[in-house]
């Protein structure tokens, strides 16, 4: 399992050659998957690779096929905001953890803010509902003890 932050500066190789190095990931709407990587590389500039694409996410590289596309207009979409199901603000999503095979995400890791992340650390929510606002994720975790572990 690795994060959406581990893969940033990552070599992109596509068809057995480098042709970049990862920008940021996208999840999709629902938050339960790895939509693309955005990569930069050379004079095309930004690039976008999409999950089909995409072989395999490695600890040292990226492995695709194809080619890279143009950057499609959402390409922006992260989650953001994160509260309970009455509405009160729980934090923020600081990275997501997902499968380097399937491209599936496992946990978000929610970060309470500065105080709270150093008093008693990030955590990780398993269980959580997405309400997509344009380019913006609302994450609703409905049960706090459904967290992973602290870190």
């Amino acid at each position: 399992m690795t994060g959406l932050k581990k893969v940033i500066g990552l070599p992109v190789m596509i068809n057995g050659k480098q042709r970049g190095s990862v920008v940021r990931g996208v999840l999709t709407e629902d938050g339960r998957s790895l939509r693309g990587l955005v990569i930069r590389g050379g004079l095309r500039g930004t690039r976008w690779l999409p999950r089909e694409q995409i072989s395999l996410v490695g600890k040292i590289c990226v492995i695709a096929n194809g080619k890279g596309r143009r950057l499609p207009k959402d390409a922006d979409y992260h989650l953001f905001r994160v509260t309970d199901p009455e509405g009160v603000r729980m934090g923020i999503v600081t990275d997501a953890l997902f499968q380097e095979d399937t491209l599936r995400v496992a946990a978000l890791e929610i970060s309470g803010g500065p105080l709270d992340d150093l008093i008693s650390g990030r955590w990780y929510a398993t269980a959580f509902h997405v309400q997509s606002l344009g380019d913006v994720g609302h994450v609703t975790i409905p049960d706090r003890r459904e967290e992973v572990n602290h870190s």
